[in-house]
Order: structure tokens, then sequence, then C-alpha cells
């Protein structure tokens, strides 16, 4: 397992914005759509935790940040109403956040009602909740937007006619989700993406007792990176695709798809767990667990790399925590356990299973603790799962190169000054300290150095001495 695990104990110094609007209740400003013509390009929107019901808008604005604050979501159900005939929220401005926002009940004309439309360049949703809408969330088709979600649950959306999903991205840049967990769509797909670059990493996408069709279909192709994904085909699937790639039309310049530490599982009778067009040139597939009936490859490649998968019919050979409850996490006798091999990395990046989805919403830190990583979504650990750990975000300091592997120097530099003294901690996944750095008050752009005859599943842990830590 080679690589670094970077966790920073950090104070950071928040982003400025222009203006803060409050809106609630009990503030000047009852709804949402009560500024949404007021703000301006960098403003955040604070929404009170509560029931706004039949409020809908459209934001012009861009660099928004559009946030819930206090106890729970922010919670816009439609009851009947609409913006432009599309949505609760119809996004028209650039490089939005929306976080900590829940849309229920989005119905229009031409039964595409989305939680949010997101029609302006790029956007970052986190803590965000989509349910019972005709479809949860629909992008445009830009080809050059970015898209993040995090953390974000959708369920039970799709109008029920195979053409409205929980997740319908667009002919965009990419898409990248992590943390997520999109279950029981209506008759449509968990995720659909026909974005460029899909990159999906710990999310738990399960149909459980919907009656969805694909769980992951990226129609158009391009380059698709699963790491760590939950992954469950309902026994009332309307179709036996699990992952389908590229088997609309292939109109990407690449056209690859990697899987890597994915627990797969199929509670149907029949079923593909990955059909991809004859014009796919890279399939690449290791550690994964698949479990179940049906076809595991259904497709021609013109490369293929598989090695470390493990594919069980009958699911309870996988000896796995509680598979009638989503839980997938290999036991002690589990065939799963040290039969996986380092995963190496893909165009430079890892792909090494850092985290493990943690339920819900979340993830926790993946600790390697055999002589070689187990196969599928989860390690087996004798002791529980931990929660992760507490991060600040990579303002403060760059790092060069990330992650390590072999004999190189790693070079962390500063991008702001430190206000006391400062020790970087090394350690292995044992618990074992390697190395002790004492940093006396860093200036900007101060750079240190530190080089290991082997760096292999060190965790670098900061902490500002000055504030007690």
């Amino acid at each position: 397992m080679k690589h670094l695990m970077f966790v920073f104990l950090l104070g950071q110094i928040g982003q400025l914005h222009a203006k803060i609007w409050q809106v609630g209740p009990s503030r000047s400003y009852l709804d949402p759509s009560a500024v949404s013509s007021l703000i301006a390009d960098g403003d955040t929107v604070e929404i009170d935790a509560g029931l706004y019901t039949g409020n809908v808008t459209k934001w012009f604005a861009n660099n928004l940040v559009i946030r819930a604050v206090g106890n729970g979501y922010a919670h816009l159900e439609a009851a009947g109403n609409y913006s432009e005939g599309k949505a609760i929220w119809v996004i028209k401005g650039a490089n939005c956040t929306v976080e900590g926002i829940e849309f229920s009940g989005c119905q229009v004309p031409d039964h595409n009602g989305a939680g949010i439309r997101q029609e302006g360049q790029n956007l970052t949703l986190r803590n965000c909740y989509f349910h019972h809408n005709e479809m949860g969330i629909l992008t445009s088709n830009d080809g050059v937007s970015n898209f993040v979600f995090e953390s974000c649950e959708f369920s039970h959306n799709g109008y029920g006619d195979g053409f409205s999903h929980n997740i319908y991205v667009g002919n965009v840049n990419s898409l990248t989700m992590r943390y997520c967990y999109s279950h029981d769509a209506k008759i449509g797909h968990l995720v659909k993406s026909r974005a460029r670059f899909n990159n999906l990493y710990y999310n738990r996408l399960t149909g459980e007792n919907g009656d969805g069709s694909y769980e992951v279909d990226m129609p158009n192709g391009g380059q698709a990176i699963l790491i760590g994904n939950i992954i469950e085909q309902s026994p009332n699937s309307q179709n036996g695709g699990i992952i389908s790639f590229a088997l609309e039309n292939q109109s990407h310049p690449e056209q690859q798809i990697i899987l890597s530490h994915n627990t797969i599982v199929n509670d149907r009778f029949s079923g593909r767990f990955l059909q991809y067009s004859n014009a796919t040139t890279l399939v690449k597939l290791v550690n994964n667990l698949f479990l179940g009936p049906g076809t595991l490859l259904q497709g021609t490649s013109s490369a293929m790399d598989t090695t470390h998968n493990i594919w069980l019919t009958n699911i309870a050979d996988g000896m796995l925590s509680d598979p009638a409850n989503y839980e997938y996490r290999p036991t002690a006798g589990s065939p799963c356990v040290d039969a996986g091999i380092d995963p190496g990395s893909f165009n430079n990046e890892p792909l090494t299973a850092l985290y493990a989805y943690l339920h819900p919403l979340g993830r926790t830190a993946r600790w390697f603790s055999g002589l070689a990583p187990d196969v599928g979504a989860y390690e087996h650990l004798t002791v529980p799962y931990r929660t992760v750990e507490d991060e600040t975000p990579l303002t403060g300091f760059s790092i060069a190169p990330n992650p390590v592997e072999g004999n190189r120097i790693l070079t962390i530099q500063t991008k702001q000054p430190l206000a006391s003294e400062t020790t970087a901690y090394l350690f292995d996944v044992l618990g074992n300290l390697l190395q002790k750095l004492e940093l006396l008050r860093l200036s900007r752009n101060s750079q240190f150095h530190w080089q290991h005859w082997r760096l292999e599943s060190i965790s670098l842990i900061f902490k500002d001495l000055g504030k007690g830590n």
C-alpha cells in the first residue's frame, strides 16, 4: 500500500464574502425567493433550517454559497410550484455551492421536474437531500462544467417513465461523487452521467426496495474511475444491467473504465455486472468483489487488465457482515481477506482505496491490517471502523509529490505563516512513530524536506503547539 495520508490540524482563515443574506421565519427575508434577485456575485445566503412550502426560485449570481444554518436541512417542498417549468431551483450562475438543502416533490408538465436544474457552469453540492421529485438533479450539456457532489442523498426520484432519474448529469467535462447515497429510484437510474470524466469514490449506490434501472449509466463513455463504492441491484430492478458504459454512443475521446476496490452485488435473479460498448479501449478491474448471479462482463474491449477480483454467485459465500441490510464488511473467514494486491495507479491517479463509505453520507479511513489489502469496498478489522480523522482543507499547504511512492523526497510548502511552533509527526499504519519534525514559526513560502528510504502506508499529522493540540 504505497500511499500517504495527510491530516491537518491547523486553523484556517475563512474566505471573505461580499455579503451574507439571512433567510428564515424570524429574518427580514422570509423565503429564499425574497433574496434571489437581490444578491450579487460572491454573496452567501444562509437559510434557517426548517420547512419552506411552495417556495421556488432561480439564482443568477455567480460564485454563490447557499447553505442551511441551524439544526437539520432547509427543506424546500415544491407543493405544486416550480420555477420556469423546470425545478424547485434553477441555478443559472456559475461556480455556485449549495449545502444542507433538501428538495422534494417537484412535478412539472414535462415530467422532469427536478430539485435543481443546473444551467450555469460548475456546481458543488454538499450534504443535500433530493427525494420524491420527478428528477433529483438535472444539468446542462455545456461540455465544460465540473460538478462535485459530496455527502448527498438521492432517493425515490423519477416520474416512472424510465427517462427520469435520481441523478442526471449531461454532457459536461466531469462529475465527481464521493460519500453519496443514491437509492430507490423510480424506474430510472441511480446515477446517469454523460460527462467526459466520471470519478465515483466511496459512494453507496443501492437499489434496495426500488424498481429502478441501471445503478450507474455512463451512456457516452469517456473515462470512468470507480473506487471503493458499494453498488447493489434491487431484486425489483426493471433492467438487469448494473454498470453500463458507452452503450448509447462514444462521443468522448477516451473510452476507458477502471474499477478498484468496489463491492458490486446483484440481488436480482439475473443481470450484467458490467456491460460496455465494443469501442471501449480499456477495461481495468482490480480488487473488486462481485456477488450474485448473472454475467460478469458483456462487451469487447481492445485492452483488458483484470486481476485479484472475486466473483461469487452465492452471496452468502462472501461471508460478509449483513448483506440483507447492505452491510458488506468481510468477516474473519471471508475469502476477501488479504486476497487483494496493490492496485497501482492510472494516469498518475492512485487506485488505492484510502477510505470506505460510512453510512450515512460519511467515510472512514481505510486501514490495511493484513498482509495484503482485502478485496472489495471494506477491510476486515478486528476493531470497530473508525470515524474519519478531522481534516482542514489543504489551503494552507502545497504537497509534492502526492502520493509518494518509493525512494522520493516529500516537499511541503506553506502558503501562509504558521503562528507558532509546529511539529509534523509521521506514523505507519500500526501507530509507530517514524519521524518527528520540529517546525519553528515557518514563514510564508517556507519549505522543508523529508526523505525516508521506504515510504509505505504512512500518516502525516501536523500539530500546532501554540493551540494546545
